[in-house]
This record gives structure tokens, C-alpha cells and sequence, in this order.
């Protein structure tokens, strides 16, 4: 399947050297706005270089599209390659807001086109494992996140929009996302028109309590996440070999009656062992990609994205307006 890459920076480096490598995938050509960034990529990829955007979509050899751009212009190039009847893998982002997310999925039915955000981290092994195993933790009762690095300013959104839709992704995944209540503190750094810190604290309708710190003025790289239930804990982080650890730890509640007292609570602390699970050896980036193309060959709309993607949306909105 022949397929272009919009967008060649940080994020559409890594694409390409994915798709170079899956057998299933023909790089025909990179464009970029910025003609440096073609030259770099033309040092690496022998493909053939394209005037524009719309020349691009006019060729009916391209079957699909994958939109690696600043979050503002996922929509408008979106819509575009849609409307051609191109299947659209797109960053996250989708788009910066709800009303844009939905009418790109009637687009992509009406055409019957294969549209796929890439939440990177749901393809992870991590992630999966967790998925898998989640139910073993009993009753969740918090979720506690820190996603924070140094420097990588976003042009065009804020900390939010650009660290923590990887956090909320990952806690629908495992817990869902249905917002009871929401209250974020941001702060802005300097003169820079986005907010750079944000610290999130939710209320979810299925009972657990989430935080989420996220930051672009940390001198050290952190992406940590901590799922207490009420039989096991588990703490992923990303920068480590060993992912995720796993505490058969907790905290157990007695109720004693006596004729002093109506009852007495007694705390117990039940302390475990830890595990650290053998996760599968896989890129999540090449499992998001090879996920795009089979649900390209079997012609399946997957629902289940969708609906995901749009929760995601919707929290980000409730989030910013709290």
C-alpha cells in the first residue's frame, strides 16, 4: 500500500522509520511545509518529491495518509484527505475539539475510509498488560500520575492538550472516563501564551479519585503512573526496562463491636510480595501503524476508537474549563 507521510519533525521521523520497515507499507513520499526537512529526509528515503499538499491527494496511487503536523492543522488536513478518499492516520491530537472530531468520523463513513488516532501508548505492551490484568486489583481507588520533562513547548496548545491525553487515554482504557467532578490549577511560564504546568484532580462516576501533574519546566523526565485497588497496586513507569512493578499490598478495615463503643475501626496493613511481569517485546509505534493497516484491510470501523477517542476529547474540554 503506497502511503505519504505529512510532516517530517520530531514525531514524523519516528513514523518513517516505521513505515520503512513494515513490509506491508510503500513510502512514496514525505512533504513538508519546511523544504529543509524534505532535503533531511531524502538523505535517509529515496521517494519522489510532491509540489503540495493537494497534489499529493490528487495522486490515486496513494491510498493513505498519515498526518504528522502542529495539533491546529490535524483537522483541516484531515478533512482534506478524507474528503479524497484517502485513509487518514493522524497524531494525537485528533483535533483540538469535539465538534471537529465528530465530523471527521462522518467524513471517513461517508467515504469509507479508515480514520486512526494514534494514542500511542494503548499499543504498548505495558499498557496491554494492564488492560489484561486489571480486574486482579480489586476495587480501583486511585490513579496518580506524573508526566512531566523539560523544554518541548507546543506552538499551538498547551501542557494538557499535548502530555496529559496520554494519561487520560490510558486511564479509559483501563478504568473508563466518565467525569464526575474536575478542578485543574495551571500556570503559565514567562511570557509564553500556553499554560506550562497543570495539576488535574478528577472525581470519576465509577468511584476512582485521579491526579495528574503535568509539566514542560521539570529538569528531569518522569512518566510514572500509580493504580491502587484495594488488592494490588501497581506502579508503570515508562522510563524504566522493568515497566511495570506490582504490590500484593493494601490496607484492610476490621469492624469490631463491643459493649463500650457502637464499633471500633482497626487497620491492618496486608504487605506482599512484588512482581514484576514479563511483558511482550513490541514497539508500540509499529503495533499503532500495523493496527491502522488491518483495520485498512479488513475494511473495519472500529467503533470501540472511535468512542474512545471522543471520550478523550470531551475530558480535555471539561478539564480546560475547570
Amino acid at each position: 500500500m503506497k502511503v505519504a507521510i505529512i510532516g517530517y519533525g520530531y514525531w514524523g521521523v519516528n513514523i518513517a522509520k516505521c513505515i520503512f520497515k513494515n513490509p506491508n507499507f510503500e513510502l512514496k513520499t514525505i512533504y513538508d511545509e519546511d523544504k529543509s526537512r524534505i532535503q533531511e529526509a531524502k538523505k535517509i528515503y529515496d521517494f519522489a518529491p510532491y509540489e503540495n499538499y493537494e497534489s499529493i491527494l490528487k495522486d490515486d496511487d496513494i491510498q493513505a495518509i498519515f498526518i504528522i503536523t502542529p495539533p491546529h492543522s490535524h483537522y483541516s488536513l484531515g478533512k482534506a484527505a478524507l474528503k479524497a478518499k484517502k485513509h487518514a492516520f493522524i497524531e494525537k491530537p485528533l483535533t483540538t475539539n469535539i465538534q471537529e472530531a465528530y465530523e471527521l468520523y462522518e467524513i471517513a463513513q461517508k467515504n469509507n475510509c479508515i480514520l486512526h488516532c494514534d494514542h500511542t501508548f494503548l499499543y504498548s505492551p505495558a499498557v496491554k498488560w494492564l488492560k489484561e490484568n486489571i480486574q486482579t486489583f480489586g476495587e480501583i481507588v486511585y490513579i496518580n500520575s506524573r508526566r512531566i520533562n523539560l523544554g518541548l513547548f507546543q506552538s499551538s496548545l498547551d501542557v494538557i492538550w499535548d502530555l496529559a491525553i496520554h494519561d487520560l487515554s490510558i486511564i479509559d482504557t483501563l478504568v473508563g472516563l466518565k467525569i464526575k467532578k474536575s478542578k485543574t490549577f495551571t500556570k503559565k511560564y514567562q511570557n509564553y501564551p500556553y499554560d506550562a504546568i497543570a495539576n488535574i484532580n478528577l472525581e470519576l462516576q465509577s468511584g476512582p479519585i485521579v491526579t495528574i501533574n503535568v509539566s514542560w519546566l521539570s529538569p528531569v523526565k518522569v512518566r510514572e503512573m500509580i493504580i491502587g485497588g484495594d488488592k494490588k497496586t501497581a506502579i508503570y513507569d515508562d522510563t524504566k526496562r522493568d515497566k511495570i512493578t506490582v504490590f500484593d499490598t493494601g490496607v484492610i478495615i476490621k469492624d469490631e463491636f463491643d459493649k463500650n463503643s457502637l464499633y471500633q475501626k482497626m487497620i491492618e496493613y496486608k504487605l506482599g510480595k512484588e512482581e514484576i511481569p514479563v511483558l511482550e517485546n513490541f514497539m508500540a509505534l509499529d503495533n499503532s501503524i500495523e493496527s491502522f493497516f488491518s483495520s485498512i484491510s479488513e475494511n473495519s470501523h472500529t467503533q470501540d476508537q472511535k468512542e474512545h477517542i471522543l471520550r478523550v476529547i470531551q475530558a480535555l474540554e471539561i478539564i480546560s474549563k475547570s
